[in-house]
Parts: C-alpha cells; sequence; structure tokens
C-alpha cells in the first residue's frame, strides 16, 4: 500500500511538471507592472488606425486606446508604446520583458507554443479587396458589382486572378492553402501590398476585414476601383498577449476584457475609428 502511494505521489509531480512547468522567473508579470507603477505594451506598426504615427490629440489609435484603459484600469501609467511588423517581434518582446503585453494578436494553436492569450478583445476575419475589372460583366461590358461578391470565398467563382498578403500572416496561410492554384505574392507590409494593387500588380489584396474597413475610411477612392470583401468567412480571435503560465495576468486581463465589452467600450472604440474618418491628420 504504501509502495503505491509513493508511486502515485510520484506519477502526479511527473503529470505536474510536464503539464505546467515551472516558470524560471515565478512572479506574475502583474505585479511587476504594479510595482514600476507603468504598462509597457506593443501593436502592430502600419495598421493604421490600429496604431496611428503622431496622431492626432485625442486619436492615438484604437488599441493604443485599448492599452490606455487597461492601464488606467490598473492604476499605473503607460509608459511605452512599442510598433512591431509581425507575431514573432512580438512573441520575442514579451517574452523578453521588453514589453509587459502584447495587442493586435490573433490566438491560434501554434502560437500558443511562445505566449498565451487572453480573452478577445475583438473578433475579426479575413477580408479584401478585388480590382472590379475582373468581376463578370453585363452584355453591354460595364463592370456590376455582382452582390454574390460579399467574401474572399466568393472569389473561387473567378477563373483569372492574383493575390497578395502580407508576408507572414495567417492571411498569407489562408490564401495560399485556398487559391494555391492562383499566383499569390507575399509582401512586407500592407502598405506595399495595398501599393501593388492599386498599380495592378495584383488583382485581389488579402487583409482583415476590419483593416480592410479602416482603410476605406483613410482612402475613400478606392471603391471606385476595388470591390470590398468583408463578409466574415472565419473567426479571427484578436487579443491581448503575455508571458505563458501566467495566470494571475490572464485572469486580471480577461476581467479587463469583459468589462470592455460589458460597458460598450470596445464597440465604442470600433465605431470611432473604423466607422468614421476623424481620426486623420487632414479632417
Amino acid at each position: 500500500m504504501i509502495n503505491y502511494l509513493i508511486s502515485a505521489l510520484f506519477a502526479l509531480v511527473f503529470i505536474n511538471n510536464s503539464i505546467f512547468p515551472q516558470q524560471q522567473d515565478t512572479e506574475s508579470v502583474l505585479f511587476k507592472i504594479l510595482k514600476k507603477k507603468t504598462l509597457n505594451v506593443s501593436v502592430g506598426a502600419a495598421y493604421e488606425p490600429y496604431y496611428i504615427a503622431n496622431p492626432k490629440p485625442d486619436y492615438p489609435g484604437f488599441e493604443v486606446e485599448i492599452a490606455e484603459k487597461y492601464a488606467e484600469f490598473l492604476g499605473v501609467k503607460l509608459d511605452k508604446v512599442i510598433p512591431l511588423n509581425n507575431f514573432g517581434e512580438h512573441a520575442r518582446a514579451v517574452n523578453d520583458g521588453t514589453v509587459d503585453v502584447s495587442l493586435g494578436n490573433s490566438s491560434a494553436l501554434g502560437r500558443m507554443k511562445q505566449v498565451y492569450f487572453s480573452d478577445p478583445y475583438i473578433i475579426i476575419s479575413i477580408g479584401g479587396l478585388v480590382n472590379k475589372s475582373i468581376l463578370p460583366p453585363e452584355q453591354e461590358g460595364d463592370i456590376v458589382l455582382n452582390k454574390a461578391f460579399r467574401s474572399v470565398l466568393d472569389l473561387k467563382s473567378i477563373t483569372r486572378i492574383s493575390f497578395g498578403a502580407k508576408d507572414k500572416t495567417a492571411n498569407l496561410d489562408f490564401v495560399k492553402d485556398t487559391f494555391g492554384q492562383f499566383p499569390v505574392t507575399p509582401f512586407e507590409n500592407d502598405e506595399i501590398a495595398l501599393e501593388a494593387l492599386i498599380n495592378n500588380n495584383i488583382t485581389a489584396y488579402i487583409a482583415d476585414n476590419l483593416y480592410i474597413e479602416g482603410l476605406l475610411q483613410k482612402y475613400n477612392n478606392l471603391r471606385a476601383r476595388f470591390l470590398p470583401l468583408t463578409t466574415p468567412i472565419m473567426e479571427k480571435q484578436v487579443s491581448f498577449c503575455f508571458k505563458k503560465y501566467d495566470v494571475q495576468l490572464e485572469s486580471n486581463l480577461n476581467l479587463f476584457v469583459r468589462d470592455l465589452k460589458r460597458t460598450g467600450t470596445i464597440n465604442a472604440l470600433r465605431e470611432k475609428y473604423f466607422n468614421s474618418n476623424k481620426w486623420l491628420k487632414d479632417r
């Protein structure tokens, strides 16, 4: 009986250490934030209006405002907002302590090998802009906005098309998997991909549907040549990401996110930045 109990205890310890490895630094990042009384975050670079470089007063950017509200929630100062280019950079910044938390990343099982994610503060999907010239014309030859073209998946009925998306993103992976029979070009960033679309180097540009809505606020002349495809086709959960196994920080972030939704704050911010162009510097 004693041998059985010893064996069972050993097995329990083994399982616990395997599933929940101990952090080298056992103090939660939450407690570090409260001690230093500052919050450092990273956000996506070149993703207006998520982050706006040199913004107008009261319009720092959608995710910068979320970070400001989280700092207020904790009773600390938002000290640094660091724009980064891709998930890999965000994960490294979180894990090496450059930032306390990161915003603007969608959760995925593969990504959870590097960091953990809070509850999502917003749900988005893959969207796109497509050149109207490749859409089916009327018999007279005039281009029409066929109501069937609402989402990226509706482009499956097009026989000649070329795609572009930002490199090292879920959007690029999706378009390669779904439209791999067509040319698919990765670009260093979304600005270059959009420029390629405008210059007719590609005929469809793939990005998050909410980001597409922001582009239409920024460049309202895009609608003249390009059809936005923003109907959701999948769920991309955009969340805070933070160091793995930090359960105190996770609980705190989830509490904050739930309150953002309960109070309607997140919907108000979405309206402010993606259904209005008041954040533009010339407005």
